[in-house]
């Protein structure tokens, strides 16, 4: 076993004992014999491809199966091809190792923390504390993000302590980039279903087909299923809200820092919008013609890395989303328009250092009002901005700047949690949350965060969800392990039920769309308004009303 594959309990460098300690946490730590245990030591579980056994978590009571395979290898004739059936195999395998993330680019990231990639990567790995199939948990499937470079599912997300609490946690890896978006005229022909593209989308739908057949034998209930993920994880969240594809294979959805008002442009900036099919195809043709392949099996026939590489070198390279009729039958506004998105319960947030807020704000009074005059001028709306957030210096204009970001972001949230609940049934209440604890210090364990971000940043609020504090080397303290055991209780609870609420926690209410609050998690629990004031979130719903542009 090498140091990748050890629990984080074995992990020195991490050096998370000390501060478990001083949370109190010590003795749900797993000791030395027990990190070292062997796989042999426990029962095989059975899968619809052979017998597995697993390996001690990172918390005292949870077993992790690493690398369990949903699909076969997306490489030769299966690279952009829907998931292929998984292979079996004879005995009993030992899940103690991750399988390779999925060919991306991997850039500002120490060697020593750069997974195996490989095309053999349609895997997943399962933290459970059942102790036999009876156990009939709630399951939380989530889904990674990225704000730099590496996106997997391996173990930056450490699923014990949500496991711990009584929920089986599910992290896949799915194809991105290049391989996981590539639409091409050879493609849409060579499908069943007249179209290419979003195949990362349906790596997500085979690993939750997967789930609905086996989790049961991890002690996994298939009737209670939450669909969750941060980023572009949300966004993959946020396309199976609107898809067919996924119906009746989750019950719940979890989105973090993953949706906005369907006009808000900042949409386009983040995750980007649709393509239609047409439009992909001529950027799969394009891309194809600059990587020297006249034919979609010359295609297949270039080695993965040299895809990445020039998709990473080619900035006109563009594989967003596709309206292909099959995953996506339309953009979402018109499937929220037309009534047809899925009607599940959803937790929903944004951080507060995000959308360009900062702890550390600079700018200038003089970029502070250009800044209003080329947004809010061709709305006729510049004054009112800069009434709304006067500034006469530039520190005033760096904090107005901050609370305009902040109230903008809550704003834009609010409305799409608006749209959804007023054309969505019955069944599915919307709560939305404003993250604003910061964690401390840095964290080198997270490439798919960074090294350099500081405050309540985008994607910060994911260390607490799933409270995996114990497996990362930032310096926690003992509040940050209380904040993280009351978050992951709410992710816990509605995981099992579809309402956070329960027991001590503070009442987290359902959306009112009459009633302009959200969830404040982190620095305090609690509700606070959208915006600082009904002036401002008039003003804000008018802007982000009169954009254009749809997602």
């Amino acid at each position: 076993m090498n140091d990748r594959d050890m629990p984080p309990a074995a992990l020195n460098r991490r050096g998370f004992l000390g501060a478990a300690a001083a949370a109190g946490l010590l003795g749900t730590l797993p000791t030395p014999a027990e990190a070292a245990r062997s796989a042999a030591d426990a029962d095989p579980v059975t899968t619809e491809s052979g017998r597995a056994t697993g390996v001690q978590g990172g918390l005292r009571g949870v077993t992790v199966y690493k690398g369990l395979p949903y699909a076969a290898s997306t490489a030769g004739a299966n690279r952009w091809r829907p998931p292929q059936p998984a292979p079996s195999w004879d005995g009993v395998r030992t899940a103690d190792s991750w399988g390779p993330a999925c060919p991306q680019p991997v850039t500002g990231i120490p060697a020593d923390q750069v997974p195996e990639l490989g095309e053999d990567c349609l895997n997943l790995n399962i933290w459970t504390a059942a102790t036999g199939s009876g156990n009939s948990r709630p399951v939380l499937v989530w889904l990674y993000g990225g704000e730099q470079a590496l996106w997997s599912g391996q173990e930056i997300y450490d699923g014990s302590l949500l496991a711990s609490k009584g929920v089986v946690v599910v992290t896949p890896d799915y194809r991105v980039g290049p391989l996981g978006g590539l639409a091409h005229p050879e493609l849409t022909a060579e499908s069943t279903y007249g179209g290419s593209g979003n195949w990362g989308i349906l790596d997500v739908v085979a690993a939750l087909e997967w789930v609905q057949r086996n989790i049961a034998a991890f002690g996994g209930d298939p009737d209670r299923v939450t669909l969750a993920g941060w980023a572009q994880g949300a966004s993959v969240v946020n396309t199976l809200l609107a898809s067919r594809r996924a119906r009746g294979l989750y019950h719940r959805a979890l989105l973090s820092s993953g949706v906005r008002y369907t006009k808000d442009p900042a949409i386009a900036r983040e995750t980007g919008r649709y393509r239609t099919l047409a439009d992909a195809e001529a950027n799969g043709t394009d891309f194809a013609a600059r990587l020297g392949a006249d034919s979609l099996a010359a295609l297949r026939a270039l080695d993965a890395d040299d895809i990445v590489a020039r998709a990473l070198a080619d900035s006109t390279a563009d594989f967003a989303q596709v309206l292909d009729g099959h995953v996506l039958p339309d953009t979402y506004t018109a499937v929220l328009a037309a009534r047809a998105e899925t009607d599940v319960p959803i937790l929903t947030g944004v951080c507060k250092d995000a959308n360009g807020a900062s702890p550390d704000p600079r700018t200038t009074l003089d970029a502070f009002q250009a800044f209003a005059r080329s947004e809010f001028g061709p709305l006729g709306l510049a004054d009112t901005f800069l009434e709304l957030y006067p500034a006469d210096s530039d520190t005033a204009a760096a904090q107005q700047y901050n609370a305009y970001a902040r109230d903008e972001e809550r704003v834009s949230a609010f409305l799409w949690a608006t749209q959804f609940t007023d054309t969505a049934g019955d069944t599915g209440p919307v709560r939305t949350y404003f993250w604003t604890r910061v964690p401390p210090g840095h964290d080198a364990t997270n490439p798919a965060i960074g090294t350099d971000v500081t405050g309540a940043f985008r994607g910060s609020d994911v260390y607490y969800l799933l409270g995996y504090l114990y497996s990362t080397d930032r310096p926690w303290t003992s509040q940050d392990y209380d904040i993280a055991d009351t978050t992951a209780s709410y992710v816990g609870r509605f995981a099992a039920t579809g309402d956070p609420n329960g027991g001590s926690l503070t009442d987290w209410p359902a959306l009112a769309t009459d009633t302009p609050r959200t969830m404040e998690l982190g620095a305090d629990f609690g509700t606070v308004a959208v915006a600082d004031s009904d002036a401002k979130l008039a003003f804000l719903t008018t802007y982000l009303e009169s954009q254009t542009g749809e997602f």
